[in-house]
């Protein structure tokens, strides 16, 4: 007679969490300042990215956005001219 075992996993796995402080910031806001938004073109990362600006516009008068779209993985030569004129870069990954 021959036996098998199957092994069942769980896909749930163990939870765990841990509280961090936030990063220290050099402003107290953003206003005023140049805004990069990157998309890594995943799709809908643009989609949020233009929800982050608008919500930024909101709250920050008269800052700047310049959003920018990355078309590979590798492909960012415009990276260092992007560093070089914002204040600020958020890079988005969404799908």
């Amino acid at each position: 007679m021959v036996t098998e075992t199957i092994e069942i996993v769980s896909p749930l796995g163990v939870s765990a969490s841990q509280k961090t402080g936030l990063a220290r910031r050099s402003r107290s806001s953003l206003q005023g300042l140049r805004v990069g938004l990157l998309d890594n073109n995943k799709p809908n990362a643009d989609k949020f990215l233009d929800f982050v600006g608008d919500s930024l516009k909101t709250r920050n008068a008269g800052i700047e956005l310049i959003s920018k779209r990355k078309m590979s993985r590798t492909g960012a030569e415009f990276l260092p001219e992007l560093i070089a004129c914002c204040d600020v870069v958020i890079n988005a990954f969404a799908d």
